[in-house]
Order: structure tokens, then sequence, then C-alpha cells
């Protein structure tokens, strides 16, 4: 007798790992707030309306004789950052020497931010990541020539010539992050900057004249990716906003590097009449759109489903390659389970991972369960509740009904806070299609389903007056 044909079915894969250990691993390929693990990436541009980033900003830039200029958004979380890494690994084949940075703290106060700022941290990130000799450096005059202004502000008592270069490099960030710190010193700072921005441009583009002759021949040019400035705050103390002032008033400088440039720019700025002169300064710019999880008559949409459980199966193939064949026999109890967390993400990778993670935080060993994935859903759903007052349920319905964003600062306020989702896609005639829909999530609330009711009563209304006047015409 064959023991292995009698031996039990097991629905769990033969790995190293313990359960724990391996429940562990798959909780961690979720993290909703880093880049996927290397090798991971999937194209969803067939559900993104064919939005591909070498498409969409790649070919500008390898194409182009002469430096770009271009700015990038998304709706929060969609997957810009992950984007931006895989536009980055391609300039890279292509022979670009790429410096991308995500802002963070030390370049920018987030709620205080303004030009002067953003140029320095483009160069700041371009003298850590390209080394010139210090005598071939004319960044090194250009901070040597201000160091003695920041002792003026007792900023610093070092003397800046028996500094090594490295230590001037890193002193002078330092300074400058810590300034921030303190809103009077970081007023006179600022002005200095701001006074000195035309001249550290000069340098910075004499800088990069130097770096191409240092770099390989093979060389193409060099890109500066800045990430996470849509991050930032718009502030409006005096009537004018910073938004304004950097990407408008300033197009000039943000424009002027003798280098390729893509600066991610809050979404606020891009849904506004402001976009038309956006557009005339740094052309059209491009805006990261969801993943398409359902269609326009509200059903499923299976292509874009079957990207999300792509996603989930790159990931736990990075952990184990024998993983996605248990994917709905042993890491979730049933396909049905893994498709309503899709589903209810709205094609929104960051919600995704979060309710990934939070069924695990309701399990003590795999599978997710039905049960533990409802309760993920109740949980993010909670978290838009007591944010939304009436007359946002009433926008969210009106969206709802007729599948179009009004562009409105209601609406606006809701795109942002990912109560609205936007999708796009080309029909069979190649046109460009694009609509709106409230995230899933809210459509189980009971004000959602009563202000619908509610409009789709009063729209019925009059066409039901309309009609008695009509037979009673008849009846005389």
């Amino acid at each position: 007798m064959n023991m292995a044909e009698n031996a039990p079915e097991t629905n769990a894969p033969e790995t190293k790992l313990t359960p724990d250990e391996l429940l562990t691993e798959i909780y961690s390929a979720f993290e909703p707030f880093l880049p996927p693990p290397e090798g991971t990436y999937v194209n969803c541009e067939a559900v993104r309306g064919k939005w591909n980033v070498v498409r969409e900003l790649g070919n500008q830039i390898t194409r182009s004789k002469q430096p770009t200029c271009q700015l990038y958004s998304e709706h929060r979380g969609v997957g810009k950052t992950t984007e931006l890494l895989r536009l980055k690994d391609h300039l890279e084949k292509k022979k670009y020497n790429v410096v991308y940075f995500a802002v963070n703290d030390e370049d920018v106060e987030p709620n205080d931010t303004e030009y002067a700022d953003v140029l320095f941290a483009c160069t700041k990130h371009m003298v850590r990541s390209v080394k010139l000799a210090e005598d071939r450096n004319p960044l090194i005059d250009w901070m040597r020539d201000r160091w003695q202004s920041l002792k003026d502000l007792a900023l610093t008592n070092l003397e800046f010539e028996k500094l090594s270069f490295e230590q001037k490099i890193s002193q002078f960030s330092k300074i400058t992050a810590s300034a921030r710190a303190v809103p009077n010193t970081r007023q006179a700072l600022r002005k200095q900057l701001h006074d000195s921005a035309t001249s550290l441009l000069v340098a910075l583009n004499e800088f990069i004249e130097q770096a191409m002759v240092q770099l390989p021949e093979i060389c193409r040019g060099i890109v500066i990716i800045v990430d996470n400035l849509d991050r930032i705050a718009e502030n409006k103390p005096d009537g004018r906003s910073n938004f304004d002032d950097i990407f408008l008033n300033r197009s000039e400088l943000m424009r002027g590097l003798k280098c390729h440039v893509i600066y991610t720019a809050p979404i606020q700025i891009i849904y506004s009449p402001r976009v038309t002169r956006l557009e005339d300064n740094y052309g059209k710019p491009d805006v990261l759109p969801m993943v398409m999880v359902r269609s326009l008559a509200g059903e499923a949409n299976l292509t874009g489903l079957n990207k999300l459980k792509e996603i989930i199966c790159r990931r736990l193939h990075h952990i184990d390659p024998q993983l996605p064949d248990y994917l709905d026999n042993y890491v979730f109890d049933s396909a049905a389970t893994r498709q309503r967390l899709c589903l209810m993400s709205g094609g929104h990778m960051r919600v995704l991972m979060q309710m990934l993670q939070k069924s695990m935080d309701w399990i003590e060993e795999l599978p997710i369960t039905a049960e533990a994935a409802q309760i993920a859903i109740e949980e993010q759903r909670d978290t838009y509740r007591t944010g939304l007052t009436r007359d946002m349920w009433e926008v969210l319905a009106k969206t709802h009904l007729t599948q179009q964003f009004e562009n409105d600062e209601e609406s606006l306020v809701l795109l942002l806070n990912r109560c609205l989702m936007e999708y796009r896609y080309y029909d069979d005639k190649t046109q460009l299609k694009q609509w709106c829909d409230v995230h899933p999530l809210l459509e189980g609330f009971e004000q959602f389903q009563a202000v619908i009711a509610q409009l789709q009563t009063a729209e019925q209304e009059p066409a039901s007056e309309g009609a008695e006047e009509v037979s009673n015409e008849v009846s005389e």
C-alpha cells in the first residue's frame, strides 16, 4: 500500500518558518507606509486608464535634448512613491544619474514651506549624491560666503575652513534643519536663503556642469526626483498661498536647474483654477489614478481585482515562492474573503494594506477569516464616520448619483480625505473616460442611504406632479 496516497491532505505550505514567524512575515509584507519589497512591483496601467510612469514621465526625459521640469501628483496613498522608484530604476538602466529623495522634516517644515526651502533641499541632496572634489565644487564657495551670517545668527561657532569636506556639507544641513525648529531664527535664515536664491541656483547649475564633466561619458544626464512635496500644507498668512509662491510665482527658479527635475505637487493646486497656469509653466501635470475595482455601472471589475490579487501574490512570493499557491486555502479562508477586502479598498493601495494588517490583528493563526476581514472593514469604515457632516453626506450622495466630480471646495476636501474616489479608463473608441464615486466603505452608512433616498424621491416628485397634470388635462 502506498502510504502517501492515504496520507491526510494539508493546506499548509512546507516552510522552515513556524506559523507565528510566517504570520509576522506576511504582516510585514503589507506595511502601508513603506515602498513594496524589491521585485514585487505590479504594472496596473490596464486598470489605471493606461497610465504608465515610463510613458507619462520617463519618455519626456529620455527623448528631450533640453532639461525638463515636470509636476506629478496623486490621491494620497495610491502608490506614487512606488511608481517613482520604478521610474528611477528605468532611468538608471538608461544611463542617467538619478538623485531621488523624499523630503522630510530635515529638509522642510511641512506646515511652513517656501520655495527657498525646496531649492536648498535639492542642493543638499545633490551634493550628497554626486561627489565632487572640494576645489571643483562651486557650492562649497557658496556655503563659505554664507557661513559668517550663520555664525551671526548664533547657529554655530565652528570655523568653516577647519572642517573637512564631508563636515562642511553635513554641518550646513544640520544648521539649516535646526533653524527650522525656532520660528524667529527660521524667518531670519529663510530671508537669507531667499536673498541668495538666485546665486544658489547659479552655483547649483555650475555644480551640475562640473558633475557632468566628472561623471562617466556614458552618463546621459542628471535627474532630480523630489518626492513628498505633495505633503506640504497650504498656508495663507497674508492672503497669499505658499503653493502659488512655490510653484507659480517662483516657477523660473523651480525650473531653472540645468538638469531634468520631477517635483511631486499637492493635488489641491492641480484640482483648482490654477492648473492652466501650472500647465503653462511645467506642461500638463500628471496625476496617478486609482486602480479601478468597480465598473461605471457599479459592478465588480474583475481585471482590477485580479491586479490587486497579483500585488498580494507578489509580496507573498517574496516571502516564500510556495505561498501564492496557498492564497485562498491557507492565507485567506476563501477567495470571497480576499476579494471582499480588495473591493472594499476602492482600489486604494494604502487602504488595502491597512485592512490586510488589521485583519491579521484579529487572528492568532492563518488563515485570514471572513469575520476578521469584516471587522477590519468596519474599523476602517469607522475612521470616516466622525469627520463627515450632513452637508458632506449630500455631496457624496449627489456624486454617487451623477458619478461626476464637481471640483467645488467641499468635493475637493472629500477627495483629499479619500471619501471620493476618481477612476479613469479608455472606451472602445479610445476615448478617455473619467468618473467619480464614493469610497465603497461609505455606502453602508445609514446616513448615506437616507440622503440617497431623499434625493431620489425629490427627483421623482416633479415627474409625478407633471404626469398628474397631464392626466387632469386629458380628463377635462
